[in-house]
């Protein structure tokens, strides 16, 4: 961190490519910082009219009521490049060697099938839109024509998606109308659009008359830029692969064609070990649940199966209180042939003893009672 001061003696001090350098960012990053904080900083040629002691002096920076302090954080390296397994690094060799320059045409003599459906889908439209009388609503339908960036584009993607095929993809578009190649049976969505930016511009008569005061006296909106960005929109790709290409006023779209074939014929096979990867672990995954839910069950059968047991244990102590009974009425004087309810008392006495044999765990013995704990499921009481 540092003043407004410091970094403007700083940006006098040293050119702005060495110490941006120093701060780990570009010195157009730099740039924009001083920009940011109203910091003025040497003119171009500056520092060649220095070393021969004509340089101007430093431009006076401006008072401001900003105390916070200013940071500068390094701007994160790029990933390493991704090392490639030797099969693949010789697929992408042999591309690069059979598409070193991509040609695009100047003009669609035979476009690909997808870009020729855009350009029947376009006309179709045009058509409608003359069929119809309501001048409002043939402007409503009137697709227009098609930009110099998208005829640019049509002819460029036209290219790329021949040089694919070439190499053994498959281009095709969803209904959703996304793009995408299909590559060693991946699929690999992409699109390209007209980077825009933003921009200030003075406001019409109409909005200046219906403005409130507070309101400023411009509109920021976004305009195209003319130039081209290639993205990659699949969520799973290998990492040290380029997601995106950018044309800068050094390099066109045109010429990263090969850089952007090379890297679909590379994503084809990591891809496949990527999925591949991805259903090994969703394997394990689904294995280790199964033998949590095993655990589960099993805990949960053993439970069940000491409660049953404790049971068993408890009727045998009561049915102990039972069979004193049952002695104690057999040892009263009474008369055996006594009936009630059509059963004589002796009837009765041994009605009550044959409850007692079937109600006792024991009468099986211990491999009975080990027999019926182990009959006992992890289902058996529904209410643990």
């Amino acid at each position: 961190m540092m003043t407004r001061e410091e970094l403007y003696s700083a940006v006098w001090a040293t050119p702005m490519a060495r110490l941006a350098e120093q701060y780990g960012i570009s010195g157009n990053g730099l740039a924009k910082i001083c920009h940011r904080e109203d910091i003025p900083y040497p003119p171009r040629g500056y520092w060649a009219k220095h070393a021969v002691g004509k340089a101007p002096k430093a431009s006076p920076m401006s008072k401001s009521d900003r105390s916070r302090s200013i940071t500068i954080r390094p701007t994160p390296l790029p990933p390493p490049p991704i090392e490639l397994p030797q099969e693949v690094k010789q697929q992408v060799d042999k591309a690069r060697a059979n598409e070193s320059s991509i040609l695009v045409q100047e003009r669609l003599l035979r476009p690909h099938a997808v870009v020729a459906s855009w350009l029947a889908e376009h006309e179709e439209k045009k058509r409608q839109a003359r069929r119809e009388r309501d001048p409002w609503t043939r402007k409503l339908y009137d697709p227009g024509e098609f930009t110099q960036a998208e005829h640019r584009k049509h002819r460029i993607l036209d290219a790329l998606f021949k040089a694919i095929e070439r190499q053994g993809g498959k281009i095709k578009q969803g209904e959703r109308r996304e793009l995408f190649a299909e590559i060693s049976g991946e699929k690999v969505e992409f699109q390209v659009r007209e980077k825009q930016k933003q921009e200030r511009r003075p406001l019409t008569a109409d909005e200046k008359r219906w403005r409130s005061h507070d309101d400023k006296g411009w509109k920021q909106e976004l305009v195209p830029t003319g130039r081209l960005v290639f993205e990659i929109k699949t969520w799973q790709w290998p990492n040290g692969l380029p997601r995106q290409w950018l044309e800068t006023d050094k390099q066109a779209m045109e010429a990263m064609l090969p850089d952007i074939l090379a890297t679909f014929v590379a994503a084809g096979p990591l891809l496949v070990q990527l999925r591949k990867e991805r259903e090994a672990a969703e394997r394990e995954r689904q294995l280790a649940e199964q033998r949590r839910y095993e655990e589960q069950r099993r805990r949960k059968r053993d439970a069940n199966r000491w409660r049953g047991f404790k049971e068993m244990a408890q009727d045998w102590h009561e049915l102990a209180a039972v069979r004193d009974f049952v002695a104690a009425l057999r040892s009263m004087d009474v008369d055996p042939s006594d009936e009630i309810d059509g059963r004589s008392l002796g009837e009765w006495i041994a009605w009550a003893e044959d409850w007692l044999t079937r109600a006792d765990p024991t009468s099986g013995g211990v491999d009975g009672i080990f027999r019926r704990v182990a009959e006992i499921t992890d289902w058996t009481y529904r209410d643990s």
